[in-house]
């Protein structure tokens, strides 16, 4: 079994557990109001070892306007660090990063580089949408280079910009129980997931703020880190920026908790906070 640290699980969390269906770009994206230029965020992630939690490391993402390849777009950037008194036993340092449309939150360029306790890996996914193609380059220090070659599948996305795309989504239809299914494109494959909406709870973050949140739970992909069962909780703001404020997820080596601890940049009041 391959090791996978806290810090790129926290970021697959984030980046997976919130998926809806998607069917063709242009039904798929309506407009954004949740997000904008400036917007960053940061989590704190708890990894259970044995009857201790031990707060292991940061996982941040952020948003900027940029120019890609001449076009506008968003610069989407997420990073799993450990802390430097984790770093002895298991150092991380992972970064994200994705180029995406902001009028058909398509993906332009997605790139992955990971450092994880020695082991290293790069991956980079380029979009081809004239003629269909994702071409997925993927090398690590136990592996050399191969280049994959996959079809573009409608409303299929990066695991980064993900999270981003289904925080610009329309919840107040959803009844209990409801299940929505996703493709997620991860280095050179598409995995299928779904997740089902359970409700809405308040729940207490680590800044000390109550918050209204709509409750999720994820089917993960069955593999090294996840069991492919129901494996993860996700709590997001239940206000128009749709913020992961708590995350649980259960883990083949144990459990990992992820809180929100610090906002900056939003585009719309943090009106879920339960005053």
């Amino acid at each position: 079994m391959k090791k996978r640290s806290v810090y790129l699980i926290g970021l697959l969390i984030l980046n997976a557990a919130l998926f809806f269906p998607l069917f063709a770009y242009t039904q798929c994206f309506q407009s954004n109001t949740v997000f904008g230029d400036g917007e960053k965020i940061s989590y704190t992630v708890s990894y259970n070892w044995g009857p201790v939690w031990v707060d292991a490391g940061l996982v941040s993402f952020s948003v900027t306007n940029e120019q890609f390849r001449g076009k506008p777009c968003y610069h989407l950037k997420g990073t799993g660090t450990s802390y430097k008194s984790y770093d002895l036993l298991f150092k991380v340092r992972d970064y994200f990063d994705a180029w995406i449309d902001p009028d058909t939150f398509k993906s332009y360029d997605f790139k992955r580089y990971v450092y994880e306790g020695g082991y290293t890996l790069i991956n980079t996914l380029t979009f081809d949408y004239n003629q269909q193609k994702v071409i997925a380059n993927t090398k690590s220090n136990k592996n050399p280079q191969r280049t994959d070659t996959l079809p573009v599948k409608p409303c299929a996305f990066d695991m980064l910009s993900a999270i981003y795309y289904t925080r610009t989504l329309d919840y107040s239809d959803l009844q209990a129980g409801n299940k929505k299914h996703v493709t997620i494109l991860i280095d050179d494959a598409y995995y299928d997931i779904y997740i089902r909406y359970l409700g809405r709870e308040v729940v207490e973050s680590t800044d000390g703020n109550r918050y209204r949140c709509i409750k999720f739970a994820a089917k993960m992909v069955q593999g090294t880190i996840f069991k492919g069962e129901e494996d993860v909780l996700v709590w997001v703001t239940d206000d128009a920026n749709k913020i992961p404020i708590y995350i649980e997820a259960k883990i083949i080596v144990g459990t990992i908790k992820a809180y929100m601890k610090q906002s900056k940049g939003l585009r719309n009041a943090f009106t879920s906070v339960v005053r």
